[in-house]
């Protein structure tokens, strides 16, 4: 019997040892593609946001359900099963005053929707841009952010 191979979009993300530190800047980050996830992941640690990761809409709202608060979320537009404005919409059920960031490859801003203040970058883009773009939204992380 052969076991089914798990590929790289299968495999489940690094999980952060511990929740985020008291007051860190916390980015829901949510893209079906797991190298363009990681990518987006490590650029924003990088410069101190703590970051949660998801694939998917479901796997996003499990995790916004556990992380008491969310200052940014960072959404692919087009993903399989729940789409970006969907999942928008019911995390602003729980968290009205959430930013928002769509990124897409697939979809034009006059396509997503999400909300007048919800913002847009068009992929690809570098990873400058997407710092950029986020710096403008919710501006630098809070010092204590650690991961």
């Amino acid at each position: 019997m052969k076991l089914p191979f798990l590929g790289p979009r299968d495999a489940p993300d690094p999980s952060p040892p511990a929740g985020p530190p008291q007051h860190a800047t916390i980015v829901l980050l949510v893209d079906d593609e797991l190298a363009q996830r990681q990518l987006f992941a490590n650029a924003l640690r990088s410069r101190g946001y703590y970051v949660l990761q998801a694939r998917n809409g479901i796997e996003a709202l499990d995790l916004a359900k556990g992380a008491g608060r969310l200052d940014l979320v960072i959404s692919d537009v087009v993903m399989p099963g729940m789409k970006g404005p969907e999942l928008v919409a019911r995390l602003r059920e729980h968290f009205p005053k959430l930013r928002v960031l769509f990124v897409s490859g697939l979809a034009s801003a006059d396509e997503v929707g999400g909300g007048g203040d919800a913002q847009f970058l068009q992929k690809p883009f570098l990873r400058r841009d997407l710092l950029n773009r986020v710096f403008e939204v919710i501006g630098p992380p809070r010092p204590d952010a650690g991961t």
